[in-house]
């Protein structure tokens, strides 16, 4: 906040240092009593006054990083531009404290609510452009009258020593000089200026005049040098043209941008964000008044161009309304643009909300260009849905069409060798009975062995088909984990199957029986990767995460293949010689349907960690 509010400071020592008598700068009525010189050397303060610009919005930003809430950094704001203003007036640079602490605030406050709208507005631009062009006028046409007061004492003294001024000074300005003698003082001085001490002068403005009124040694007799002021004309005149100028010089700078393509997006100069449709329509507005006024400008010089000094007056009239009323079209631009962009703005939201069912329509009172699009939309979603809902249905009955050829083959499978071993049994029992009853035992425990594979695949696919009919109700997972741990570790050693449950318990609202499946699968699982192990483990473990309760089963086996792990979770994918694949589908619906996730994590000969998260019930 000290380097921003210091820009400024440093920009108006800038404009002080080429507003010297020195550089060609003088007194002015009228702008065209400026030298070309000096319009070049204050116009040059436009790109230094954007990188001081660039530079103050970047300092502040980073404020806000450190200070998000508001009124902490405006009560910082006003600190820094209460120090920065009492260096600067305790310093020899010429400047007012009150003056310069109001432009800091508002300059620094500016720039904190800026950052924190939209950055591609023309809205902000001209807000900008405003504040500084009436702070480098002010200050601009303070450096004239200064100029004006020290001119004018000048003559006072020369009117003193010699009677009438020196004609070898030479000032560009029509100027009055009078003496008062102590019988027409009273009637034409205020008692203040009566009063200055002898020897001294003293600057009077009115409305009219500014005058430097000098009192003689004698104490009787004064000297006034002066001339006619025009108010607040030269400076308004100024900042007009000033602002034209800056705004001039950004136009072109951002259509230079676009020309050359230059990725100047993540600037924080207005207009120099994504471009879009409210800034064309806005640019579009500007360039229309800007060309107007170059137009009007070039008629009226060929016109009055016998006429210089009404011309003069005349132009700086125009420049000090035109500059509200570029004001007043660019407030009609910005209105016309969103009143355009805003509709399209809420359609691309809602396109970019936009589901495979389910969606708003959007409203529009008016049948225009902008009405029918939104129609078409509304239209479109409408289409949308029906769209889905066949698409639902053509993907539920393609996916048990799947399903029933899987179960089809499944089965088709071992009734081929059972048929053929049937088949073969028959043939020995007629030629060779005692060799049929040695045989019968051996074929009968085969076909029992497929008849159980048989019935896995049914009981598999009867539990899959079941799963939407879940009755969930709030329980201790840690119980739940505890007995399907004592149900697998029957038989098994201390070192092969190990538990680690949290001490609070771990309630949750799902499906008991179906999540007693999931977990009875995902150990199966685990243990049968384990059979090529010779210290085989598996590790379960039930732990907080935040607002979930985390289950995870780690084996040592001998992990799943890089290109099998996106089918892990298919429904008809298996590994194994015999089953449906549903297992880990089945596993993963249940756990979504409890508003769960499923996920794992793999090393090729390190094993495989399986994590359940389930969301946490709280109790009130």
């Amino acid at each position: 906040m000290f380097i921003a509010g210091g820009a400024l400071l440093a920009l108006l020592v800038a404009t002080q240092w080429v507003t010297r008598a020195s550089t060609g700068w003088r007194g002015f009525l009228h702008l065209t009593d400026l030298p070309l010189t000096v319009w070049g050397n204050i116009l040059s303060l436009i790109p230094l006054t954007l990188g001081i610009w660039l530079l103050s919005l970047r300092k502040i930003q980073l404020l806000q990083g450190y200070f998000p809430d508001r009124r902490v950094r405006l009560l910082l704001l006003i600190g820094a531009s209460l120090s920065i203003a009492l260096v600067a007036y305790l310093l020899p640079l010429e400047m007012q404290f009150l003056p310069l602490f109001l432009s800091l605030i508002i300059y620094l406050i500016t720039l904190d609510i800026y950052l924190e709208n939209d950055r591609t507005s023309m809205t902000w631009l001209l807000v900008w452009l405003l504040l500084i062009s009436l702070l480098l006028a002010a200050f601009s046409y303070q450096r004239s009258l200064s100029i004006d007061q020290q001119t004018h004492e000048a003559i006072a003294h020369d009117i003193v020593r010699t009677g009438a001024p020196d004609s070898t000074r030479q000032y560009h300005l029509e100027f009055q000089w009078d003496t008062l003698s102590p019988t027409s003082a009273p009637a034409l001085l205020p008692n203040e200026l009566r009063n200055i001490p002898t020897g001294t002068g003293q600057l009077h403005s009115t409305k009219e005049r500014n005058d430097w009124v000098y009192r003689q040694q004698n104490g009787q007799d004064y000297v006034i040098v002066g001339r006619k002021a025009a108010g607040f004309r030269p400076p308004l005149a100024l900042t007009s043209v000033l602002f034209l100028f800056g705004l001039t010089y950004c136009l072109c700078l951002r259509g230079f941008t676009w020309w050359l393509g230059y990725p100047f997006k993540k600037w924080l100069l207005p207009l120099f964000g994504p471009s879009s449709l409210k800034v064309r329509v806005q640019l579009s507005f500007f360039v229309i008044a800007l060309v107007a006024l170059v137009l009007v400008a070039w008629f009226t010089i060929d016109f009055f161009k016998d006429q210089p000094e009404f011309l003069s007056s005349w132009l700086e009239q125009l420049l000090s309304l035109y500059i509200f009323l570029l004001l007043i079209a660019g407030a009609l631009g910005i209105i016309l643009a969103n009143s355009i962009s805003d509709p399209i703005v809420q359609i691309g939201k809602k396109l970019g909300d936009t589901r495979l069912q389910n969606n708003e329509p959007l409203q529009w009172p008016r049948e225009d260009e902008i009405g029918k699009l939104v129609a078409n939309y509304n239209q479109m979603i409408v289409d949308l849905d029906k769209s889905a809902a066949k698409l639902a249905a053509t993907e539920r009955e393609s996916a048990w069409r799947e399903m029933a050829k899987q179960v089809a083959h499944e089965i088709k499978n071992p009734l081929t060798p059972m048929k053929l071993q049937l088949q073969q049994l028959l043939r020995l029992e007629k030629e060779d009975p005692e060799r049929a009853r040695e045989w019968s035992k051996r074929i009968a425990g085969s076909i029992i062995e497929q008849i159980d594979g048989l019935a896995l695949i049914a009981t598999e696919f009867s539990s899959f088909a079941r799963l939407p009919e879940a009755n969930a109700t709030t329980f201790d997972l840690s119980t739940l984990v505890q007995s399907a741990y004592d149900l697998h570790s029957a038989g098994k050693t201390s070192g092969q199957l190990s538990l680690n449950l949290p001490e609070a318990p771990a309630m949750i609202h799902a499906d008991r029986d179906q999540l007693l499946r999931v977990l009875n699968n995902l150990i199966r699982n685990a243990d049968q990767a384990l059979h090529d192990q010779q210290a085989p483990h598996i590790d379960i473990r039930l732990e907080a995460l935040g607002d979930f309760h985390q289950l995870t089963i780690t084996d040592n086996g001998t992990g799943i293949p890089l290109h099998i792990q996106s089918k892990i979770f298919q429904p008809n994918f298996t590994t194994k010689s015999s089953g449906m694949g549903l297992g880990l589908a089945m596993c993963k619906a249940i756990v979504e349907q409890a508003e769960g996730m499923i996920d794992f994590d793999t090393k090729i000969g390190e094993g495989t960690v399986f994590k359940v998260t389930l969301p946490k019930v709280i109790n009130s």
